[in-house]
């Protein structure tokens, strides 16, 4: 069998959703059109059969037995999350704790500033080109959540906020203080 990284695209779009790697060629891919192990895939899916379609499968590299088959996923999910891709498999990708650009949104002397961090999700939602409501679909969040991240809000949902930013491949950690 081939060893391939693939990529499930709108049908509609043609923007990756996904990106998934297979030991087992085609089969694997074909797999998540009937039995997934992502709930948030099989709600993709399952929306767009109520429609008449599916998502395109389409293969982004052929992996040699040689080359590194989890490293190479990596790499096209860190590709396609820089290109703005909304990936419904984005907590596979683990960035350097915090980039050092939202790094500097999130630290303002040593606390959470929720007003950069609402300008950030807000910036980078109309970047991929998305509503407040489709893209609290594409998360699966509710769009309370969207909206009071979005507004700075800190009663927040941290989970929903968690989940908000790994769509973009970030995610907040707790840094221990030197004293203590």
């Amino acid at each position: 069998m081939k060893r391939l990284v693939y990529a499930l695209k709108c049908p509609f779009t043609d923007e990756v959703h996904y990106v998934g790697k297979s030991s087992r060629g085609i089969v694997r891919p074909s797999e998540h059109m009937t039995n997934t192990h992502s709930e948030k895939i099989k709600m993709w899916v399952d929306s767009l059969r109520i429609i008449g379609s599916s998502p395109k499968i389409e293969v982004l590299e052929y992996v040699r037995v040689d080359e590194e088959l989890d490293e190479r996923e990596r790499y096209y999910i860190k590709k396609y999350l820089s290109k703005g891709n909304i990936l419904l498999n984005s907590n596979l990708y683990t960035s350097n704790l915090v980039t050092d650009k939202l790094n500097k949104h999130l630290e303002h002397n040593g606390k959470l500033n929720i007003d950069e961090i609402s300008e950030f999700v807000k910036v980078r939602r109309k970047q991929v080109g998305l509503t407040q409501e489709q893209f609290a679909e594409k998360c699966g969040v509710a769009l309370t959540v969207v909206r009071k991240i979005e507004q700075g809000n800190i009663n927040v949902n941290l989970n929903g906020l968690l989940t908000v930013l790994s769509m973009f491949g970030h995610k907040l950690s707790i840094k221990r203080n030197k004293d203590e």
